[in-house]
């Protein structure tokens, strides 16, 4: 994790983000108010609508905070100091790492306010990730302090996302909705190659979803850090992926089996779903399976998990837990797939790539286990085909 720099003086470490602008803000910068942090200029505004009696003095009656750079908030007692505990009960503030996430304790080495997804056990002091990494200790000496307890290093440090779950929701469909239309036009005009509708398919299904996901979280900080982009423990995060991709694999081919028979009767339905998707294609070439290999291989891999896993996951894990984030996001990743016959295997594979995404804590990890599965599920038929033809 890579410790943020305050706005107003890059050479210091941030401890803390505005609660109304997001400004990285170091020590010197940080001002409590009604206990909650703010920079100098967002100060002023709360300050006026206090003494109004406005709305963002929450209906508090105390004293207007004084002019001082660290003003003490009223009934605010969080400590001053690095290590000296755990942020007052009463006490809002913004982790600095995730804003708009409050604030459990500070570290003990730097003094950065943290959230309870970003404290690790450093020996008998709770650190932020960034102080942890810069220990020299192994991960597996380190603990993640949950509450009073610790436990062996679990879960995404994006558990308690700073951005909300409900725009990724609603912007859903919208993509596919996009790519139907394109198919439509496409299978209304002349015939086209099949890498040509792969790719123009692609990069309209996926630009989409990550020009969305990046307007979001650049908002909290570096974009591929937010959405899970680490190099630590990155050998074994791809390792595990792999494995992941094998038992997706195999999973999907299962569930596949027993979805044709369970959904025997509705073979209709299934022609009618994937039917939104067909285009007027011509007999494809090598060069055609190229670029339909690219796609399904690299590009589908890195952007899906992207949106579904690096952006979706941790908005549901924070507010669903973990298995109801798991599961939801599973079948998420399944529906939008539009095959009846695939839902319960994909939902299956949606599920082993958010776990692996728990477990790793990289979202290398389960990148790695979908370009494995869609490398298995698309050569797989073109050898048996190949080797009926000879």
């Amino acid at each position: 994790m890579q410790r943020p720099s305050c706005h107003e003086h890059p050479q210091s470490p941030a401890v803390a983000r505005c609660v109304v602008c997001g400004k990285y803000l170091c020590r010197g910068c940080v001002a409590e108010f009604a206990a909650r942090a703010y920079c100098a200029g967002c100060l002023e505004g709360v300050r006026r609508g206090y003494a109004e009696g406005g709305k963002e003095s929450g209906g508090l009656e105390a004293p207007l905070p004084s002019q001082a750079p660290y003003p003490a908030a009223p009934g605010v007692t969080a400590p001053r100091e690095p290590g000296e505990g755990a942020v007052a009960e009463g006490v809002v503030v913004s982790c600095a790492f995730h804003p708009g996430v409050r604030a459990v304790t500070r570290c003990g080495v730097c003094g950065a306010f943290i959230c309870a997804g970003c404290q690790r056990m450093l020996g008998d002091r709770r650190v932020c990730q960034y102080c942890l990494q810069h220990s020299g200790l192994a991960p597996q000496a380190v603990s993640r302090a949950r509450g009073a307890t610790a436990g062996a290093i679990k879960g995404p440090s994006l558990a308690a996302a700073p951005w909300k779950l409900w725009p990724g929701l609603v912007f859903l469909p919208l993509p596919f909705a996009l790519s139907g239309l394109m198919s439509y036009m496409m299978r209304a005009g002349e015939e086209v190659s099949v890498g040509a509708a792969q790719l123009l398919l692609s990069l309209l299904l996926y630009s989409t979803m990550l020009l969305f996901v990046f307007m979001i979280v650049t908002h909290y900080g570096p974009g591929p850090e937010e959405v899970g982009f680490r190099t630590r423990n990155l050998p074994n995060s791809i390792a595990l992926g792999f494995i992941g991709g094998v038992v997706s694999f195999w999973s999907v081919v299962a569930a596949g089996a027993i979805s044709s028979l369970l959904f025997d009767r509705l073979g209709w339905l299934e022609e009618w779903l994937r039917s939104f998707f067909d285009v007027n294609v011509k007999t494809a070439s090598g060069a055609d399976l190229i670029v339909a290999g690219a796609v399904i291989i690299i590009a589908a891999p890195i952007c899906e998990e992207i949106f579904f896993r690096g952006y979706l996951y941790p908005a549901m894990r924070s507010r669903l837990g973990v298995w109801g984030a798991v599961f939801l996001n599973g079948f998420l990743f399944s529906a939008v797939h539009f095959s009846l016959f695939g839902l319960i295997g994909r939902t299956l594979a949606g599920i082993i790539f958010c776990l692996l995404y728990e477990h790793n804590d990289n979202l290398w990890s389960p990148i790695a286990a979908h370009a494995v599965n869609n490398f298995v599920a698309f050569f797989l038929p073109l050898v048996y085909f190949s080797v009926l033809a000879a």
